[in-house]
């Protein structure tokens, strides 16, 4: 299963990572000024991840593929990195709908 992962950027706000088993970036969250903001959205992750309505669909003028997760009210709780195909973001979601529920957290702050 794969993990959340908290972490300190040098700039010393907060982020949380959602990794795959194999390691892989799945969804990255906003940068955070306090640590705390890190465990509610990793909740909030756990949750809405479950919701394909909340999965916004996009695509870059290079016509690469991401996807945002959005809460209830709108405001975006975590980013897919870039991917080459519309199959590759669609995997990824469905990967995150398995692992955000019962990911492990591992604080690397």
């Amino acid at each position: 299963m794969g993990k959340f992962v908290t972490t300190k950027k040098p700039c010393g706000k907060y982020q949380v990572i959602l990794k795959s088993k194999a390691g892989n970036i799945l969804l990255l969250s906003s940068e955070y000024t306090a640590k705390i903001s890190c465990k509610k959205t990793i909740e909030l992750l756990r949750i809405y991840s479950q919701d394909a309505d909340k999965y916004q669909k996009k695509t870059t003028v290079d016509w690469e593929f991401y996807f945002y997760l959005k809460s209830k009210n709108g405001q975006t709780i975590g980013t897919s990195p870039k991917y080459l195909s519309t199959f590759s973001r669609e995997q990824v979601i469905e990967r995150i709908k398995k692992t955000a529920p019962l990911a492990d957290v591992e604080d690397l702050s």
